[in-house]
């Protein structure tokens, strides 16, 4: 009887069991923090953007455009919790500006994360906007811009080694040409000076015109000098307000005048050492202009065989404003100044094979002067040296 109840147990037990294996599992409710989980699974914010407001900048110009302003826009701004922008040419990042509050508008000086100029050349912006958990971070990239650090150069090329606008039509090119791309020229001056440092003539163009011709006269109708060299400077503007100056002369070669006594060179125009007929022992560009001015000279001179040449010094006279001084000076020191002038002249000439008994000097100091010695601005046109040349 015991043995049968306990067989009965176990059956029972074993039925029970088997149904526990068939049963449905019951799910598990989620906890509030995995149910809060799920919901801020992050999504994308939509479109985000970085714009600059112009081509490009040079904060070393003179124009409002020292700064590059850049234009952002994003989805959900009020969400931003950081940003950053990097500016970065071919040679990598540059400069790196950041924040929480995400702006409309940011500027850029051109300075790098050290503070000093950054390299010149072709950029552009990255935006990189974090949103923290709400979405998933965003990125753009500006249009490529001109970082413009440095000013425009070019070369000044001229249409004659040496001008002499002896005849009506005789015309010097003066053509500017670009050595610097980062940045187009918009537009360039350029003046021309006489040998006292006075504005002669002036240009004014835009470019791709880059070249003048020019006639030799001033701007006030008056003529250049003979054997005189002219400075010229030239500025350009590029197209970001950047400027450079580039500077050049123009030498005027021997002009010969025909008179009623035969012809006249008004000046040779040798670099004397002050106070002396020593045309050496000066600085050395200025010896290269005197050889190749009595080269010339010389030259010009063998045109009319059969002419005699008189070579005449002329000086400024300093004292000009005090009568006995002014005589002294003359007497003293101008006369056997510009008569020893000339002499240094004839001996070059017969180095260069013109004869010396066709050859006189003479000295007249400050008489017959160009301009009144008064004249501080101009009466560097009375040092000068005169050749006639008659029959």
């Amino acid at each position: 009887m015991k043995r049968s109840l306990m067989l009965a147990e176990i059956a029972i037990i074993i039925i029970a069991f088997a149904a526990c294996q068939t049963t449905k599992p019951v799910m598990q409710p989620q906890t509030p923090q995995e149910g809060l989980q799920a919901k801020l699974t992050p999504t994308s914010p939509g479109p985000c953007s970085i714009q600059t407001a112009s081509s490009g900048f040079s904060p070393r110009s003179d124009s409002s455009q020292t700064t590059i302003q850049l234009n952002i826009k994003a989805s959900h701004n009020d969400a931003v919790k950081s940003w950053k922008i990097a500016f970065a040419s071919d040679q990598g990042v540059q400069r790196t500006l950041s924040g929480t509050s995400l702006p409309d508008i940011v500027t850029w000086d051109g300075r790098n994360d050290s503070g000093s100029n950054a390299i010149e050349g072709s950029y552009t912006a990255t935006l990189y906007l974090d949103y923290g958990e709400a979405f998933l971070q965003a990125s753009a990239t500006s249009g490529s811009f001109v970082l413009d650090q440095n000013p425009p150069t070019a070369v000044i090329s001229l249409s004659s080694d040496y001008f002499a606008p002896s005849n009506p039509g005789d015309l010097l090119t003066i053509s500017i040409t670009s050595v610097h791309s980062i940045a187009k020229i918009a537009s360039w001056t350029m003046d021309i000076k006489d040998p006292g440092g006075s504005l002669f003539k002036s240009y004014r163009d835009t470019w791709p015109n880059y070249q003048v011709s020019w006639d030799g006269k001033a701007d006030n109708g008056g003529s250049i000098s003979s054997g005189e060299v002219y400075p010229v400077e030239v500025r350009l503007r590029d197209e970001y307000g950047n400027v450079g100056t580039i500077d050049s002369m123009v030498p005027i070669d021997i002009i010969v005048v025909k008179d009623a006594q035969g012809y006249r060179i008004p000046n040779s125009r040798i670099f004397f050492k002050a106070f002396t007929a020593d045309y050496s022992d000066i600085a050395p560009d200025l010896v290269a202009q005197n050889t190749s001015r009595l080269d010339r000279l010389a030259a010009e001179l063998k045109k009319f065989p059969g002419y005699k040449i008189k070579i005449v010094g002329h000086a400024v006279m300093i004292h000009w404003g005090n009568k006995k001084l002014g005589e002294i000076e003359q007497n003293e020191v101008l006369l056997p100044l510009s008569k020893a002038r000339a002499q240094a002249i004839e001996k070059a000439l017969v180095e260069r094979g013109l004869k010396a008994d066709l050859i006189a000097t003479d000295g007249e100091g400050a008489d017959h002067p160009v301009v009144p010695n008064s004249d501080l601005v101009n009466r560097w046109k009375n040092r000068r040296t005169v050749i006639y040349l008659v029959k």
